[in-house]
């Protein structure tokens, strides 16, 4: 799979492949979200055609558009989508998912009719998620109770769906065990539907868990929720902003694990510890990956070459350090100048 971008966000041109691991690596507001949140929305729509055929009702088909907050057939924002080129190639097939933007449902259904079957896309974004899982969830009923739509944060209430609903598929590998391990304990849902981390048999509610065992818990239960089948699409939204560098790593290894069995997994990052835990562990595991650099409006590889571009990587997020040490020589010569 191929994802094709030019003129969306702080985007000008991506050409990224999502075949095992993807890194997508940079500074804040390169458009390294823009990327996730672009191929997850042409996934869904996509999916939704091909799930619902050239009758599919096109304002479910539409409603991800909310995570642009864009309403194409309001005429909200509307701007934010019409200049960009989004185009995703799956099995060779070259697809256009703008809907309502020149492009039509049944030009879709031509253009994916002949393939079996399209991967679902998960977007992990933050463990906040689980600070709002039991309100959008009344809220969800409340408006199917009264026939009001509500607009919810589109990514995090999809998440949020997920973690409270099984797949139709099961995982193809079970990181529940890994997750719970590191943890030191798991999470767990009361008969209210309600989340909870338990540890040493004893109920910890989950507003006095740390941020990190959140992270792996909603690992733990969309692995339990059969999330993570084989050519499934996660993305997760820079993970380590909530782990220990030591967390990085362990993060890491569920990813490569993850990707070793078959699913497929974008990573969004700004962290030297987790990008370098992934080429390492990737490199032993001898799996798929592509390393990319978020920059000047650009995704790309240096010369489609991982090395060049992790090397390019680390320096542009060494320049910290450059900083250390030129405050550090300044301090010597004012020791020195007396």
């Amino acid at each position: 799979m191929e994802l094709q971008l030019k003129n969306i966000g702080m985007i000008k041109k991506a050409n990224v492949k999502i075949d095992g691991l993807t890194v997508i690596a940079g500074e804040n507001d390169t458009g390294k979200s823009t990327l996730g949140k672009a191929l997850f929305f042409g996934l869904t729509i996509i999916k939704r055609i091909h799930s619902s055929g050239s009758k599919g009702n096109i304002l479910n088909i539409l409603t991800c558009t909310k995570i642009f907050d864009v309403d194409i057939l309001f005429g909200k924002n509307v701007e934010y989508l019409e200049e960009a080129k989004i185009n995703i190639v799956i099995d060779g097939k070259s697809i256009n998912p703008m809907l309502g933007l020149g492009v039509s449902i049944s030009q879709i259904m031509n253009q994916i009719e002949s393939l079996n079957s399209i991967p679902d896309i998960l977007f992990i974004e933050t463990p906040i998620i689980w600070s709002f899982i039991d309100t959008f969830r009344s809220i969800s009923q409340i408006g199917q109770q009264t026939g009001i739509g509500v607009n919810l944060p589109y990514l995090m209430n999809d998440l949020a769906i997920k973690l409270s609903n099984n797949s139709t598929k099961k995982s193809i590998v079970d990181i529940s065990d890994k997750a719970e391990s590191i943890m030191q304990g798991n999470l767990k849902k009361d008969e209210s539907g309600t989340f909870f981390f338990e540890k040493d048999k004893t109920r910890v509610e989950l507003i006095n868990t740390a941020t990190g065992i959140k992270y792996f818990g909603m690992l733990q239960i969309l692995s339990e929720n059969g999330w993570f089948s084989e050519n499934n699409v996660i993305v997760l939204d820079e993970p380590e902003v909530h782990l220990h560098p030591k967390w990085q790593l362990e993060m890491a290894k569920i990813i490569v694990e993850l990707v070793k069995s078959g699913v497929k997994i974008v990573v969004n990052s700004h962290s030297p510890y987790m990008i370098e835990a992934l080429q390492r562990y990737s490199e032993l595991a001898k799996v798929n990956s592509d390393f990319y650099l978020a920059e000047d409006g650009y995704i790309k590889k240096e010369n489609d070459s991982n090395s060049e571009t992790l090397a390019k990587i680390f320096e542009k997020l060494s320049e910290p350090f450059d900083v250390f040490e030129e405050m550090e020589s300044q301090s010597m010569e004012k020791l020195i100048n007396g």
